[in-house]
Formats: structure tokens, sequence, C-alpha cells
């Protein structure tokens, strides 16, 4: 009995210590089977990750290098299309059947006419206004194989009549309210396309009896000019003299003289010429001179808008009209247009 006993005893014991066993091992095969299914979730991420960077670092290096390839075609056919338009360029001038002539005439009429009657909201309650003025532009151009010849004339005057019917010693009639008067000659012996030696002819005077001469100058000059393009010319002429004239004593002087003219029409139809002209005296800046010419137009068979606009500035005109300081000139008109 007691052997017996102490067997089932033993048995009991063997199984409690058994089951616990059995348990930990399948909690441990479980706690495994978690591990490598963590371990492998993770290797499948990081190698998606990676294939990922390497996808887009692959796709950015392509982009990249598309880009660059692209730029350095671009840069190419810019340099080609460069080539091309100098060769047509140098085409077209060797092409050109000597001798040429060029002429063309442009304007602008302005005019302004008002008139009060009993408007007694202003001071001067009856009165009459009126404004003309108008300008001309002209130029002749002769070119041969080996010189060139360019002439410019510009020309403004403008009219004013004020009347105050209420004053009996108002001055009657128009009055001179602007008279400009501007010839540029330009004879240039081409050593290039581009470059010549030139020797220039400018006078610039009003032409009414009042300022003819009063003032006026005359300059003429050797040097050399550049044309790059057809309607651009730039002259820099170091030996020029500049002859004033005027009712009083004025100093003529020896100088340099520059200039540049330039024209051009855009594809609406807007035309567009400039024309810049200096002195720089060698005795001293009171003798020095500039003026600078603008004239825009709209013009549709020969008729349109226009708007001329002209700046100055000379302290020897300032001494003629016995002016202390020399001031800043300009005028400007707008109104209907020509152009042929």
């Amino acid at each position: 009995m007691f052997y017996k006993n102490d067997s089932k005893r033993h048995i009991l014991t063997l199984k409690e210590t058994t089951m616990p066993s059995k348990i930990n091992l399948q909690i441990l095969l479980n706690h495994t089977l978690i591990i490598k299914g963590i371990i492998l979730i993770a290797f499948t991420l990081l190698n998606g990750i990676s294939f990922c960077q390497s996808t887009d670092s692959t796709y950015i290096k392509l982009k990249n290098d598309t880009l660059q390839n692209i730029q350095k075609q671009i840069s190419t056919l810019q340099e080609k299309a460069q080539l091309i338009t100098t060769d047509l360029k140098q085409l077209e001038k060797k092409s050109k059947s000597y001798p040429l002539w060029k002429k063309g005439i442009s304007g602008t009429i302005g005019f302004n006419i008002s008139r009060f009657e009993n408007w007694l909201s202003k001071n001067q309650s009856n009165t009459n206004a009126n404004t003309i003025s108008y300008t001309l532009n002209g130029f002749l151009n002769f070119e041969e194989k080996k010189y060139y010849w360019n002439n410019r004339m510009n020309l403004a005057q403008s009219w004013i009549r004020f009347e105050d019917k209420d004053k009996v010693e108002e001055v009657e009639g128009f009055q001179v309210a602007s008279d400009n008067f501007n010839f540029n000659s330009l004879l240039a012996y081409k050593f290039s396309t581009t470059f010549a030696a030139s020797t220039l002819l400018e006078y610039r005077t009003g032409l009414l009896a009042t300022s003819f001469n009063n003032p006026g100058s005359l300059d003429y000059g050797v040097g050399a000019s550049w044309k790059p393009e057809e309607n651009l010319v730039f002259s820099i002429h170091p030996i020029n003299y500049n002859v004033v004239f005027s009712d009083i004593d004025l100093i003529s002087s020896l100088g340099l003289k520059a200039q540049a003219n330039y024209s051009t029409k855009f594809n609406n139809g807007i035309g567009w010429s400039s024309n810049f002209s200096g002195f720089k005296s060698y005795k001293g800046k009171e003798l020095d001179n500039w003026v600078w010419a603008n004239s825009v137009n709209k013009s549709y068979k020969h008729l349109g808008i226009g708007f001329d606009i002209s700046f100055k500035q000379s302290k020897q005109e300032a001494v003629a009209r016995k002016l202390e300081s020399s001031p800043f000139q300009w005028y400007y008109v707008f109104g209907l247009s020509y152009n042929y």
C-alpha cells in the first residue's frame, strides 16, 4: 500500500512537473514565431525602403541628366541660330546693289482752339486762345560700297495767340512760342562693314527773323563712326570746332563732338527715331552743349498720331538770352502725324 501510494504520488508529481514545461515550451515557441515574424516584416520594410530610395535616386539622376542634355541642346541650337543670323547679315551686305538711296519724311501737327465768353468762374471771362505747332523730320542717305553719306533735318515751330477782350492793350495776333532748326550731314569712308573714318557738319539755329543765328551754332570736325546695324550710327569726333553765332560776343572753341542716330519700326506699326548730339569743349564746361530729339508715330496709310519731344542744354544760348544760369530746355508736340 505504501509503495503503491508512493508510486501514485510520484506519478502525480511527475505529471505536475511535466505540464508546466509543455506550457512554457509552447509559449517560447509562440514567442519565437512572433520574433521571426517581426524580423521578417522589418526585413521586408527595410528592403522596400531601400528599393524606393534607390528608385527615387535613379529617377532624380535620370531627370537631372535629361535636363542637362536639353540645356546643352538649347545652347547648341542658340549658337547655330546666331551663326546663321550672322551669315545672313553678311550675305545681305554682300548682295547689296550699289548705289543705295534712302529717303523719308515725317512730322506732327498739333493745334488747340479755345474760346470763353462771359465765363464768370474764371478771372478773365472773355478770352480766345489758339495754339498751332508742327514738326518736320526728313532724311536722305546715300551709300556706296566704300563710303556712305547720311543727311538729316529737324524743324519745330509753334505759335500761340491769346486775347483778353476786356483789356484794350492786349497784344494782338500770334506770337512765336518755339523755333528750332537742325541740319546734320555725316560723310564716312569704310574700313570694314561697321567701322569708318568720318567727317561731320552740323548747323543749329532758329529760322524766324527774331531768332535766326541769335543764337546759332556750326560744328565741323573729323573722327570715326561705327555702324553696327543699318539704322544705327555712332560717331566720335575728337577734332571738332564749334562756331557760335549771336548778336553779342560769344566764344567759339575746339572740342569733342559725339552723336548717335537710330530709327526703327515695330511690328505694330509704331515708328521711332532718336538723335543725340553733344559737344564737349576743351576750353571749359560753360561752352558745352547737347540736344536729344525723339519722334514717335503710329500711322495708317501715311496718316496717324504722333508725338515729338526734345531736350537741350546750352550755356551759350542762356548767355545770348541774358540769363544767369543755363536752364534745362525741352518741348513736345502731340497731334496728327504724317509719314512718307
